[in-house]
């Protein structure tokens, strides 16, 4: 796990750098960049200097639990206190009950934070508080709504929001510009990213069309194509029970030609991470190769990179609304060398047009076959 990190100065380019320690301490800013360029490195790293300048009451916020889960990992190795990372819902509860506000969970997510963010945006406009934290920097900002970052901007003295529109993939509506201007107009764009390979690229390009709401990324890749080529398969299959044991099947000679490097396995529905959980815990692998296998929901491998990934129940995506490419894409970009899809029946055509990018234009069809095989040019 340790490569998902960073070991030494050597490791950053001129743009990491700069988004480190190039901003003033005191100052505030937006951290932009495509999967796979640090932004979450950068958040442990800037922590560890803000630290070293003895400015020490800090959060490193996570949108999911699973993402706090691999943070955690990042700041043991860095040094960092684990307590630092925490949940924006975590947050904002310790918030509430420091104040004495009533609330009451009901267990939905979204309704859930939409409760919670309400409550302390009334706090704060009936009662004006000074900022509780010297600093606190926000992975997945692009996630939140605009209540939620306004908090942000008024329970610390320092903001770092770290965001990437291409992977905005909840329901929220965020004001354009704003995350810009809560960081008080300073911003650090990333230029470059290192987990995906360029096929791995091509591919997540080729599902959100719009090269100028989402731009390419394969360019700015320096993934080493050539010295571990990337590759995006499609597997076919029955039903979801065949999908797991293919997906099983494949993690089997992945865990022998990868040893000890984490592998992703990852689903739309948390119904469909059960059943492959249920088998997983069934099946003839050891503890070891068990805990090199992470599997979640899409929504939760946000922030976790794997050696290679496998995308299960691609039929249920349809159903997924109108995040559905920016889910999958997302889901992708986990991945370094290798991703695998998985699915039964039919998936959205956007996926099947992603994966051409990868094959060799098909020849003209005999213009008979299209009337039936009776019709053919002989």
């Amino acid at each position: 796990m340790a490569g998902a990190f960073w070991i030494g100065e050597k490791d950053l380019d001129e743009f990491q750098v700069d988004a480190v320690k190039g901003i003033p301490e005191e100052s505030s800013f937006m951290l932009t960049g495509p999967a796979g360029s640090g932004k979450t490195n950068i958040l442990l790293l800037r922590s560890k200097w803000l630290i070293f300048k003895s400015i020490s009451n800090i959060k490193i916020v996570s949108f999911t639990s699973s993402l706090k889960d691999f943070i955690k990992i990042g700041s043991e190795q860095y040094g960092l206190p684990v307590e630092n990372s925490c949940t924006a819902m975590y947050l904002f509860k310790e918030f509430l009950n420091e104040y004495d506000i009533p609330f009451e969970t009901s267990g939905n997510f979204e309704e859930d934070r939409a409760m919670l963010a309400g409550k302390i945006s009334s706090l704060l406009a009936e009662n004006p508080i000074d900022p509780i934290y010297e600093a606190l920097l926000v992975d997945e900002a692009q996630d939140y709504s605009d209540t939620e970052l306004y908090i942000f901007r008024a329970l610390a003295e320092r903001l770092v929001l770290a965001c990437d529109s291409r992977q905005s993939i909840y329901r929220v509506s965020q004001t354009q510009g704003l995350i810009e201007k809560l960081a008080e107009g300073n911003r650090v764009d990333l230029k470059y990213h290192y987990r995906s390979g360029y096929n791995i690229c091509r591919v997540a390009e080729g599902l959100l069309m719009d090269k100028v709401t989402y731009p390419g990324i394969s360019g700015s890749s320096k993934y080493k194509e050539k010295s571990k080529p990337s590759s995006v398969v499609i597997n076919v299959c029955a039903d979801l029970q065949e999908q797991i044991t293919v997906i099983l099947s494949n993690l089997e000679g992945e865990l022998q030609l990868y040893p000890g490097e984490r592998l992703g396995v990852l689903f739309p529905k948390n119904l469909q991470v059960a059943e492959f959980q249920n088998k997983l815990a069934a099946s003839a692998f050891t503890q070891d190769q068990r805990d090199n296998i992470c599997s979640f929901t899409l929504h939760a491998s946000k922030g976790w990179e794997f050696t290679s990934v496998h995308i299960g129940g691609c039929e249920s995506l349809s159903k997924m609304g109108a995040v559905q490419k920016r889910l999958i894409y997302t889901g992708i970009l986990r991945g370094k060398t290798s991703v695998n899809l998985y699915y039964s029946g039919s998936v959205p055509g956007y996926i099947g047009s992603a994966l051409r990018v990868l094959s060799p234009p098909p020849s003209d069809p005999n213009f008979g076959s299209l009337f039936g095989d009776q019709n053919a040019d002989s």
